[in-house]
């Protein structure tokens, strides 16, 4: 899930679960705490931005293992690279 995607998600759950309940609560005006619909409204926005940022971060962790394998390969090629100098300087040193 790309920021974006979870920005627009996040945006569309609060205003349709807004609406609902402006609409629910207009039926029956004095019977609900005026403080219900923005109570609501922090649920839904913190358990939205709750699993943003558990997606983010298990996308993160999945980046961070990926270069840490990376980085193993890089490490991997270079000591070969750094045996096969070793190698032909032991090479050249014969031969003068």
């Amino acid at each position: 899930m790309s920021v974006l995607t979870g920005s627009l998600k996040v945006a569309a759950t609060m205003g349709a679960a807004t609406a609902a309940l402006q609409a629910a609560t207009s039926a029956i005006p004095s019977s609900v705490n005026p403080l219900f619909i923005p109570i609501v409204s922090a649920v839904v926005g913190g358990v939205m931005s709750y699993a943003v940022l558990k997606t983010t971060v298990q996308k993160m962790e999945s980046d961070v293992r990926d270069m840490r394998r990376d980085m193993g390969e890089m490490y991997t090629l270079l000591r070969e690279a750094m045996t096969k100098i070793a190698h032909m300087e032991g090479r050249l040193e014969h031969r003068s």
